[in-house]
């Protein structure tokens, strides 16, 4: 339900994916996985002094998304790299988030060489 409401307003700020060029949406499709899997990991972390940092993470994780839908990416991620970001000693404990890290590098600089 607030998943639909915020798009609704990336609707109404004339933000759509339709008109997006494609780097743009591979970029958000590279956040919605690395989502994806710090969601998994703050399932496996309920109950357990980790969820905080992972919920924190999850957290930053959906500003970028959302930053990047409203092409500001670059000013949420800041100087600090993308696992600078999120958290170096957060993801040395959280090697299942890798693969989508990785990927997020390649489509963020993939994004950066086209604009």
């Amino acid at each position: 339900m607030n998943f639909r409401l915020q798009v609704t307003t990336s609707v109404t700020l004339g933000v759509s994916s339709t008109s997006m060029p494609r780097e743009a949406c591979d970029l958000e499709r590279a956040l919605g996985r690395l989502l994806t899997a710090v969601q998994s990991e703050e399932t496996r972390a309920i109950d357990s002094p980790d969820w905080r940092a992972t919920h924190a993470v999850l957290q930053r994780v959906e500003a970028l998304y959302w930053a990047a839908k409203r092409a500001m990416f670059e000013e949420t991620l800041g100087e600090q790299g993308l696992r600078g970001y999120l958290g170096l000693q957060w993801l040395a404990n959280h090697p299942r988030v890798l693969p989508a890290i990785q990927d997020l590098e390649l489509q963020i600089q993939d994004f950066a060489r086209q604009a």
